[in-house]
């Protein structure tokens, strides 16, 4: 029943995490500036870039805290299963939301440059 649960929450978390907030089309207050096409995909390979280790970190504490509770909420005594699923389906939710977190991220260096270059980005 467990590895059912975890199976369901995994292609949950994993589907909610395909949007890439830094692929949605940026909000431009006015007419786009000239040169605009070319300073956003300057601007967008380098949020594309951007990397801070937070999925891998969110990973590692989603592993020891599910690890964790679920050798606690072992209800039939077997600590160590509990506390491997509990582990599996706590990295996977911390990395989803540690990905979730990093496209963010990315989103506001991509608005950033082009403030910077001059566009008027406002989101």
């Amino acid at each position: 029943m467990r590895l059912q649960i975890l199976a369901v929450s995994s292609v949950i978390t994993l589907i909610s995490a395909c949007t890439a907030p830094v692929d949605r089309p940026l909000t431009v207050d006015g007419p786009r500036a000239f040169g605009y096409d070319a300073d956003y995909a300057a601007c967008y390979n380098l949020a594309s870039g951007f990397t801070d280790g937070t999925p891998r970190e969110g990973a590692t504490t989603g592993a020891v805290l599910g690890g964790i509770v679920g050798a606690l909420d072992a209800s039939d005594g077997d600590k160590i299963e509990g506390a491997v699923v509990g582990a599996a389906a706590g990295a996977l939710i911390g990395s989803a939301e540690a990905h979730e977190k990093l496209s963010e991220e990315r989103r506001d260096v991509l608005i950033r440059c082009m403030q910077n270059r001059g566009h008027r980005v406002v989101g």
